[in-house]
């Protein structure tokens, strides 16, 4: 399966979101810190990223960065779709609370 880095400054939410993940065969890390993405990405090699519309900082990051910019990014977001997150230059976005067949879904097409 999936090797998933998650993006969120809630502690809950990503604490979830690792159990449900890894219960689907997938293997997670996750931060809140935003300066310690880069070389989690280094690390980690992750085959999708999970990241909060809140942190949407980190979508560009990796999107501008030549050595980054292939890894798919699924934006999360608690609002319906607003203009700042169609602006906001990730692969697909997916609204909170998940529809657990809708996330799982969009990481199996996102990391074919």
């Amino acid at each position: 399966m999936a090797k998933i880095l998650v993006v969120n400054n809630d502690v809950d939410t990503m604490s979830l979101l690792k159990k449900w993940l890894e219960k689907r065969q997938h293997e997670v890390t996750y931060t809140g810190n935003e300066d310690q993405i880069m070389n989690m990405i280094k690390e980690f090699d992750p085959d999708l990223m999970l990241v909060d519309v809140l942190q949407k900082d980190v979508v560009y990051r990796v999107k501008n960065d030549r050595t980054t910019t292939h890894i798919p990014i699924l934006l999360m977001t608690g609002h319906t779709l607003r203009q700042e997150t169609i602006d906001v230059p990730a692969d697909d976005v997916i609204e909170k609370p998940f529809n657990p067949h809708l996330l799982e879904s969009k990481i199996e097409r996102l990391t074919l």
